[in-house]
C-alpha cells in the first residue's frame, strides 16, 4: 500500500483535532476567565531508504544526503494562552473580582485544592465565601485577635462572623472655626455656644455638652450724674377692684343653633336696661329672669367665662318692664330667647366702691400685684383694698443718666409713717411669685395709682454717683461648660465637676493677628473635661482648640465641635475586597474591620496547568509547585473589586485558523482521493 494513504490519514486526524480546540474556543467565547487553547502541529516518523554518505577524496567521490519519506504529521502541543488577560466586564458586584498578572485565585472542595481566574464570586448560607459556579470555599488568611492578618495556613473566609461593631467612648474633640469679637451673641448671658457632639459612652449612649465663651472684662471705676425729679404723693386711703369686662351675648330660641347676639337684635333702650340689671345682678342683687351660672364656681372681678344666663320671656314678664313691653308688642322672638352673657376678664380699680352698671365710673388699669405694694386686700371685702399704714405718704424719685449711648430711666418708689419715720424701699411679688422691687417691676403701674392724686411736694436735683465699668479685654476669652444633655434633650448632673472647679478655662488669641495661643494655661492647645467623675460609664474627654481664631468674619461665629473618636454600636452593612486581597466589613457607625485577606497562588509554569472543568485548574508536574503569595506584597499583580475578566477567545483569529484548518482536512482528503485513483491503475495493469 501507499505511504501517502497513512500520511493523509494523519492529516485528516490532526486537522480534525485543531477543528475540536477551536470549536471549543468559539464555544467558551463567553465564558468568565476563560484561556483560549493553541494548536501545534509536528511531522511524524520517517522511512530512510538510503542514509547519506560522506564525501571520499581518495576515490574524487562526494557526499550524499539521507534518502527519507515522512509518515504523516501528529498533535505537537495545545497550550493555554494562560499568560493573556480577557477583557473588563465591570459589573458593579463587589464580589465580582478581576486578577491582573498571572496569579490564580485559590479554592477548595474540602479534599482537592484548585485554581481559577474566574472571581465571580458569592456568600452562601454559612457566610462562607465562595465560587458562585461551583459553591468551592475561596483560600485565604484570617485575622488575630487585634484584626491584623496572618499569613499562615490556608482556609476558608467567613464575612458574617463579626455582625456587629462594639461602641466605645469618645475621648477626643476638636472645637474648630472662627470667633468674632463682634458677635452679638458675646453679649449674651452665656455668651457665644457651641455644641460638642455627639459624644458617646462606653455603652455607645450619645449625648452632646454645651459650652458658652465669653469675652474678659476687667472693673473700671468711674461715676455717673443722676438727674432726680422727687415727688411726694399721699395715696387715697382705699381702692376698689371693679370689673372692666366687655360683655357678649349668645341666645338660643327653642332648639335653635346657639348664635351671637348683634345690637340690631334687640331695641338699644331694651339692651341698656339689661346690661345695666346683669351688673346689678353680679354686684349681689336681684333682677327676675336673670341667674348666677353658680356652675362656674364663685365670681370675682376679672373672672372670664359664662357667668350669667337671662331669660328673656320671664325678664319681660316682670312688672317694672312695662315700658319695654310696649316697645316690643310685635317681636315674640325676643320673648322667647335664652341669653347667655360671656364676661371678658378685664378688671381696674377706682377710688371709690361704686354701683353697677360702671358707665359713670373712672377706673385705672393696673397689674393687681402693683396695688398689693401699696395695699391690703380686705378681709371681708374680696373688691376692696386698704392702704398700708407705712404707705401714708410715698415718695417717687424718677432718676435719668447716661449709660453709654442709652439714656436709662428708673424709679426709687419709697413708703414712710409720717414726718421723721425711716423711708422703706417699696416692695412687691414678682411675675414668678418671688419678692421683687416694686419700683423695676411695676414701675408704670405704681405711677398711675400714685397719680391718683396730685402730688403734695416736688423737688428737683442732680447727684453723681460711682459706677464700676466693665471693660473687655482685648483676645482673651472664659470658655465654660454649661450642660451635658442626652439624645433626648434631658440635662445630666454635673456637679461633680462644678465643685471639682474644672468646668471653666481661660482662652487666649495672638494679639496681633487673632491666631490661637493657648486655652487652659500657657502652652496648652486642648482643655480636658473630666468627664468620669461624673459617671464611670465616661472617659475623660480632651478638647482641642487650636484650630480656632480670633478674627473678623462679618460680625459672624463659625465655631463648631465635632467628635474626634468615640462611637454607638454599629451593624454590619456590608462588605469590600480592596486591590491586596483584604477583605473588609463595613458597619452602620462608619467603622470597618479587616476580616480575612485572599491570597493567590502563581507557578513556574502556568501553561502546565491541568484543566479541570469548572473554569478550575489543578497542578501537573509540567506546572510545578505551587507558590501562595500576597498578591500587592509580591508584585504579581492586584485585584480589583466589581469587575471580572471575560474569555481571551479572538473570534477573528479563531475564524481564520478555521478556514486554514479547513482547507487543511480538505488538502489531505485529497492525498486519499489520489492515492486511491493511483492504485486503482496499479489494478487495473492486469487487464
Amino acid at each position: 500500500m501507499m505511504r501517502s494513504l497513512y500520511s493523509g490519514v494523519s492529516g485528516l486526524r490532526t486537522h480534525q483535532t485543531r477543528m475540536d480546540v477551536i470549536g471549543n474556543n468559539i464555544a467558551n467565547v463567553n465564558t468568565t476567565a476563560y484561556k483560549a487553547k493553541q494548536m501545534n502541529f509536528s511531522d511524524m516518523l520517517y522511512q530512510t531508504t538510503q542514509a547519506g554518505t560522506a564525501a571520499n577524496p581518495a576515490n574524487g567521490t562526494g557526499g550524499t544526503n539521507p534518502r527519507q519519506i515522512g509518515l504523516g504529521v501528529k498533535t505537537a502541543a495545545i497550550n493555554t494562552t494562560i499568560t493573556q488577560e480577557g477583557a473588563n466586564q465591570s459589573t458593579g458586584n463587589p464580589f465580582d473580582l478581576k486578577l491582573t498578572g498571572e496569579a490564580f485565585f485559590v479554592v477548595s472542595d474540602g479534599t482537592s485544592t484548585y485554581y481559577t481566574r474566574d472571581g465571580s464570586l458569592d456568600v452562601d448560607d454559612a457566610g462562607n465565601l465562595v465560587m458562585a459556579s461551583t459553591g468551592y470555599i475561596v483560600q485565604g488568611w484570617g485575622v488575630d485577635e487585634n484584626g491584623n492578618i496572618v499569613q499562615g495556613s490556608l482556609g476558608g473566609i467567613n464575612v458574617t462572623t463579626l455582625d456587629t461593631f462594639g461602641a466605645d467612648a469618645t475621648k477626643n474633640a476638636k472645637i474648630n472655626g472662627i470667633l468674632d469679637a463682634q458677635d452679638s451673641e458675646l453679649e449674651n448671658k452665656t455668651g457665644r455656644t457651641v455644641t460638642v457632639g455627639p459624644i458617646y459612652d462606653k455603652a455607645g449612649y450619645e449625648y452632646n455638652a454645651k459650652f458658652g465663651i465669653l469675652p474678659v472684662k476687667n472693673p473700671v471705676a468711674d461715676s455717673k450724674s443722676i438727674a432726680n425729679n422727687e415727688y411726694e404723693y399721699k395715696p387715697e386711703p382705699e381702692l376698689y377692684k371693679v370689673d372692666l369686662s366687655t360683655l357678649k351675648y349668645k341666645y338660643t330660641i327653642g332648639n335653635s343653633t346657639e348664635k351671637e347676639l348683634k345690637e340690631s337684635d334687640m331695641p338699644e333702650e331694651l339692651l341698656e336696661e339689661l346690661q345695666k340689671d346683669i351688673w346689678t345682678v353680679v354686684n349681689g342683687g336681684t333682677v327676675a329672669g336673670i341667674t348666677r351660672n353658680t356652675a362656674a364656681g364663685t365670681y370675682s372681678p376679672g373672672a372670664e367665662g359664662d357667668w350669667v344666663n337671662v331669660d328673656m320671656a320671664a325678664y319681660l314678664a316682670d312688672a317694672s318692664k312695662a315700658d319695654l313691653n310696649n316697645k316690643i308688642l310685635g317681636d315674640s322672638n325676643l320673648r322667647k330667647m335664652a341669653i347667655t352673657v360671656n364676661f371678658s376678664g378685664g378688671i381696674g380699680f377706682t377710688t371709690e366702691k361704686p354701683s353697677y352698671p360702671l358707665s359713670d365710673v373712672s377706673a385705672i388699669k393696673v397689674n393687681e400685684e402693683a396695688v398689693k405694694a401699696l395695699y391690703t386686700p380686705d378681709g371681708t371685702d374680696p373688691t376692696k383694698f386698704t392702704l398700708k399704714t407705712d404707705c401714708a405718704s410715698v415718695t417717687a424719685i424718677k432718676q435719668v443718666y447716661a449709660d453709654g449711648d442709652k439714656s436709662v430711666t428708673e424709679y426709687i418708689l419709697r413708703g414712710s409713717t409720717g414726718p421723721g419715720a425711716t423711708a422703706t424701699d417699696i416692695q412687691a411679688t414678682g411675675p414668678d411669685g418671688q419678692p421683687g422691687n416694686a419700683a423695676e417691676l411695676y414701675a408704670a403701674d405704681i405711677m398711675k395709682i400714685l397719680e391718683l392724686t396730685k402730688p403734695v411736694k416736688q423737688n428737683a436735683y442732680t447727684t453723681t454717683e460711682s459706677k464700676t465699668t466693665d471693660q473687655v479685654v482685648p483676645k482673651e476669652f472664659t470658655i465654660s461648660l454649661l450642660g451635658i444633655t442626652d439624645k433626648d434633650g434631658k440635662e445630666i448632673d454635673i456637679s461633680a465637676l462644678e465643685d471639682g472647679g474644672a468646668t471653666s478655662w481661660d482662652l487666649r488669641y495672638n494679639k496681633e493677628n487673632g491666631e490661637f495661643e493657648y486655652v487652659g494655661s500657657e502652652g496648652n492647645k486642648s482643655f480636658v473635661l473630666s468627664l468620669s467623675a461624673i459617671d464611670p460609664k465616661f472617659e475623660n474627654l480632651t478638647i482641642d482648640m487650636s484650630n480656632t481664631s480670633n478674627v473678623s468674619n462679618d460680625k459672624k461665629s463659625t465655631l463648631t465641635g465635632p467628635r474626634v473618636d468615640g462611637r454607638k454600636i454599629g451593624t454590619r452593612t456590608g462588605v469590600s475586597i480592596g486591590t491586596d486581597g483584604i477583605v473588609t466589613a463595613l458597619y452602620s457607625n462608619g467603622m470597618a474591620r479587616k476580616i480575612g485577606q485572599l491570597c493567590v497562588a502563581t507557578f513556574p509554569n502556568a501553561m502546565g496547568l491541568e484543566n479541570a472543568g469548572d473554569n478550575l485548574y489543578q497542578m501537573t508536574a509540567s506546572s510545578g509547585d505551587v507558590n501562595i503569595v500576597d498578591i500587592k506584597a509580591s508584585g504579581t499583580g492586584t485585584i480589583t473589586s466589581g469587575v471580572l475578566e471575560m474569555s481571551n477567545v479572538d473570534l477573528s483569529q479563531q475564524f481564520t485558523d478555521m478556514i486554514t484548518t479547513q482547507r487543511g482536512f480538505q488538502a489531505n482528503s485529497r492525498i486519499i482521493t489520489t492515492s486511491d485513483t493511483m492504485l486503482e491503475e496499479l489494478v487495473n495493469l492486469k487487464r
